[in-house]
């Protein structure tokens, strides 16, 4: 099975920001605008990275619950209970458990930032929330190999098991 796409962007993602973390602070010319080619190569990768996880839909819970945990990274820091609840929501994602409850709440969510419950930020947030959504209403398919007791495992000789 192939990995979630946005786990694998999501690590993409904070390789490049930790580079650019260790750009910045080992070299200091370059944040004063001489020679900063390599952190304005990093701060476009970053830019790329984030624009393509905003039109990636996740194949796992575990894909939408990095998407969920942006979200609540993304919103003001005035709607602080809504961040908890959304970091709630997040690791039950991680951990593979998908609740109705948490499905529904992010539906709300969505709506609500859609319409500006938070302004501007929510308008950009609420795309996050719809993939997260996606990714996390996905059907999840177990395939078990079953044995027909007709078909029972003989030894090759006639010997019996001792």
């Amino acid at each position: 099975m192939a990995i979630d796409p946005v786990v694998l962007l999501s690590e993409e993602l904070r390789a490049a920001e930790q580079t650019l973390h260790v750009a910045c602070r080992d070299n200091s010319d370059a944040l004063r605008g001489k020679s900063g080619e390599e952190i304005c190569a990093l701060t476009a990768r970053i830019r790329e990275i984030s624009s393509e996880l905003f039109e990636t839909r996740p194949t796992s819970a575990m894909g939408a619950g990095i998407l969920v945990r942006m979200a609540a990274e993304r919103l003001p820091f005035s709607y602080g209970s809504y961040t908890k609840h959304f970091h709630e929501i997040a690791e039950r994602l991680d951990a593979g458990k998908r609740e109705l409850a948490d499905i529904i709440w992010l539906r709300a969510m969505r709506t609500a930032l859609s319409g500006g419950l938070c302004g501007s930020d929510g308008i950009r947030i609420a795309p996050l929330l719809r993939l997260a959504i996606e990714g996390a209403r996905q059907p999840i398919v177990v395939f078990r190999a079953v044995t027909q007791a007709d078909q029972a495992v003989q030894p090759e000789s006639g010997a019996a098991f001792q």
